[in-house]
């Protein structure tokens, strides 16, 4: 089972997927915890599924040093092209959440929603342990991981995913859902986990009433 699912190719090159504004959840973490004894420029802010790099478009108009990384060329080929329309400073790397290419202790902030959730548990775990690597000491992480009361039905892959889901996930290949133990498993033994909340929406029209629910988890770095 591989880490990134081609699905997400096709997602991307088809236009689907191509958010262009940031989500509210990352701008308030940004808000609430960057630091604010350095100027924004020399705070490096690191996505791991970065997509077409929306949120670090809202990032990199705040002044912060941004890098993103996916598995889709396609999603990079169009943050990279957004940047550079709008004189925008970004580094944009296609390549494997589970392999960092990048040095230890090199980003203050790394960001990741949903993407980890879209890989296997084994990627999965080490995906967060690589984010860890490359966090430097006192450094965050703040992740959106999708829970097991999401009302999501598949058929039971290998390691963990389920696949050609039904419900608020369907058509996005393989993902894996997460209880609390899950998490703890996922985060603690790389990362201090210093905040965590469950997020659940509960759509009643149109029928059927579904269910999406995901972690939020706020980690540290020892320093």
């Amino acid at each position: 089972m591989q880490s990134y699912d081609p699905i997400w190719d096709e997602i991307y090159e088809a236009g689907d997927q191509l958010n262009r504004y940031p989500f509210s959840s990352v701008v308030t973490f940004l808000y609430r915890h960057a630091p604010r004894d350095r100027a924004r420029s020399d705070i490096r802010i690191l996505e791991i599924g970065c997509g077409a790099g929306n949120n670090l478009w809202f990032a990199a108009r705040e002044g912060f040093d941004v890098t993103g990384l996916d598995g889709s060329e396609a999603a990079m080929e169009f943050a990279r092209k957004r940047f550079a329309e709008e004189g925008l400073q970004g580094e944009f790397v296609t390549g494997d959440f589970t392999d960092l290419p990048f040095d230890a202790d090199s980003f203050d902030i790394v960001l990741e929603r949903g993407a980890v959730s879209m890989a296997p548990t084994r990627a999965a775990h080490k995906a967060i342990e690589e984010a860890a690597r490359v966090l430097r000491p006192g450094g965050l992480m703040y992740a959106e991981i999708y829970s097991d009361r999401a009302t999501t039905l598949g058929r039971e892959g290998e390691d963990g995913v389920l696949l050609d889901t039904e419900g608020p996930f369907s058509g996005v290949g393989q993902i894996a859902l997460y209880g609390m133990r899950g998490i703890a498993d996922l985060f603690k033994p790389h990362l201090e986990i210093i905040n965590l909340s469950h997020q659940e929406t509960i759509q009643t029209e149109p029928k059927p009433v579904q269910i999406f629910a995901n972690w939020n988890i706020i980690c540290k770095k020892a320093d």
